[in-house]
């Protein structure tokens, strides 16, 4: 509740670290409260004017933070919003750790929203890029993420292909 005005009121972008930290330092709160809601709504301006393309790390901390996240709630979807054009802007490839983080960070969303859908139609491309086979680690990071999305949607179907075949060797 103490930070959500001091967020509000600072005047400052910014930069593509400081929000990829921001939203990492999320992790264990749970958009179930108020006050929460309250500090996303006041992270979200911030999300939109920092003028910086996020790095890869940062995209990957930005999402990891959001893990214990609804996106039954406005707030969340709002901030996913925010968050989509960042994503599609990193000109870094992911790293194997970045994919399963930023993936991960999605396993209390729905693929029901279309917001969600927007994220992961994002993030489909990025995983695509990574130049590395994920590891078995990053794998079960990235599907544990999507336990909550429906292949009823082409997003999620298109995504799952794209972790296929960056699995490489992770399942020998």
């Amino acid at each position: 509740s103490a930070l959500e005005p001091k967020v509000q009121s600072c005047r400052e972008s910014l930069s593509a670290q400081e929000l990829g930290n921001a939203l990492y330092g999320l992790q264990c709160m749970s958009s179930d409260h108020v006050e929460v809601r309250s500090l996303l709504s006041a992270l979200e301006p911030k999300v939109q004017s920092c003028k910086e393309s996020l790095s890869a790390q940062a995209v990957g901390n930005a999402l990891y933070g959001l893990q214990c996240m609804s996106s039954d709630h406005v707030e969340v979807r709002s901030l996913l919003s925010a968050l989509e054009p960042k994503v599609q802007s990193c000109k870094e490839s992911l790293s194997a750790q970045a994919v399963g983080n930023a993936l991960y960070g999605l396993r209390c969303m729905s693929s029901d929203h279309v917001e969600v859908r927007s994220l992961l139609s994002a993030l489909e491309p990025k995983v695509q890029s990574c130049k590395e086979s994920l590891s078995a680690q990053a794998v079960g990071n990235a599907l544990y993420g999507l336990r909550c999305m429906s292949s009823d949607h082409v997003e999620v179907r298109s995504l799952l292909s794209a972790l296929e075949l960056k699995a490489g060797t992770a399942w020998e």
